[in-house]
């Protein structure tokens, strides 16, 4: 195979590029997750080679096919990026394969379309959301405060929000206060936070890893899983999957799930894919062991039927990104 992609590449014809454009592609959305490969790499460099050769539209269609791929090159995200805002759009609003460097060059220096789609990132870091505050227009201000997870000051937040519809703003400053000490109670010592004692570990008729690899291999739902553990009252095993699931530390979600409110819990469980039923099976337990009443998981559930899945996925992903940069501080 890589015999003959090295032959298509160096073919002139604007047609065989386009032909090699789109079968690499294809392997690379293949490999989504496979960011380390000598494989991975010479795909990323056949593209990189013929990036600037390819029309309009072809680019459009890699961008939108690669926005979600993590094994896409840093470089070609950047390419893309800074491209013709069509093509340019998929990748600024999702790729997590562009630099923080490159993000900041764009919002320093392009249109008010790009800095839209900048401002609909899952994660905005804090520099990139300063930017955007300061060169962006109405919509792109407005997109930024109601996007939970750009990461601004109160501050900024309440400068934002005068230009907001009351209602609109109202939620979201709720929404912001309820995440932003949320996020702090990341990094507390477990003694400062409002807390349950831990969970202990139960008999379960199928393990976490067989659930897993039921899961992996189709056979059963996360849903499934996360209902029959709550049923036979064993959080912690479940507190384990949706850990693997949400792409956080299993300490951070455990502490999430004993804490005394359902803030953090809830944006795991519905960025997750966790539904409603299952959901209320884990207040009813959340609820046995805090030793609270069960109309405490009532409103546990009605708030989590109002809870917006961008706004839980954001939030996620800005766990994610703060609890990295704490790994990254602390490795120097």
């Amino acid at each position: 195979m890589t015999n003959s992609l090295l032959q298509l590449a160096k073919e002139t014809s604007s047609e065989k590029k386009h032909q090699l454009a789109e079968h690499v592609t294809g392997l690379l959305v293949a490999r989504s997750e496979d960011t380390g490969s000598e494989e991975t790499r010479l795909l990323n460099n056949m593209l990189e080679g013929v990036y600037d050769s390819l029309e309009l539209e072809t680019r459009k269609k890699m961008s939108e096919q690669l926005a979600d791929v993590q094994s896409m090159s840093s470089e070609l995200a950047a390419a893309m990026a800074t491209d013709d805002f069509p093509v340019a759009q998929a990748v600024l609003e999702r790729s997590r394969s562009l630099k923080e460097e490159d993000l900041l060059k764009i919002a320093r220096t392009k249109e008010q379309a790009y800095l839209l789609a900048l401002a609909k990132r899952d994660t905005v870091s804090r520099d990139v959301s300063e930017v955007l505050i300061t060169r962006g227009n109405k919509e792109v201000k407005q997109t930024i405060a109601t996007n939970l997870g750009a990461d601004i000051t109160m501050e900024e937040f309440e400068a934002l929000v005068k230009d907001m519809p009351k209602q609109l703003g109202e939620r979201i400053r709720h929404l912001r206060k309820s995440n932003e000490e949320l996020l702090e109670d990341l990094f507390r010592d477990d003694g400062e936070i409002a807390a349950g004692s831990e969970l202990v570990k139960r008999p379960s008729k199928i393990s976490p890893k067989a659930w897993l690899m039921g899961i992996k291999f189709g056979k059963t739902t996360l849903n499934k899983a996360v209902y029959q553990l709550a049923q036979e009252h064993n959080l912690l095993d479940a507190v384990g999957l949706l850990s693997f699931f949400a792409g956080l530390d299993m300490k951070y979600v455990h502490n999430l799930m004993v804490r005394f409110d359902s803030t953090g819990i809830a944006s795991v469980c519905r960025a997750t894919g966790i539904g409603a039923m299952e959901f209320q099976a884990i207040c009813k337990e959340r609820c046995k062991h805090l030793k609270f009443p069960e109309s405490t998981g009532s409103k546990w559930l009605t708030n989590y039927h109002m809870l917006d899945e961008t706004d839980a996925r954001r939030l996620l992903a800005l766990m994610q990104m703060k609890l990295k940069a704490i790994k990254h501080d602390q490795a120097a």
